[in-house]
């Protein structure tokens, strides 16, 4: 495994990880939340015309960031039609 997949997966993992008692404690709160962070972090995939600092390490981060907050999400919205259903 490469240094980049290690930090994704690492990232991912950590992330998702935070969330899972959220989303069992509070699943519409959790929503909510994780659709802010995703509409924030939508935006800076490439903005960085700046110069941002990291590169590369920076673009693997957000991308597992974005995957992890999807995967959250959907955790969510399932739980949340489980049991209105």
């Amino acid at each position: 495994m490469s240094w980049k997949e290690k930090t994704y997966q690492e990232t991912l993992d950590n992330i998702v990880r935070y969330y899972e008692s959220k989303v069992r404690t509070d699943t519409t709160g959790t929503l909510v939340l994780v659709n802010q962070e995703l509409q924030s972090q939508w935006v800076r995939p490439g903005n960085d015309w700046t110069g941002r600092w990291g590169g590369v390490v920076i673009d693997t981060i957000i991308t597992a960031t974005i995957s992890a907050l999807e995967i959250v999400q959907t955790d969510c919205l399932e739980k949340i039609k489980t049991h209105t259903s």
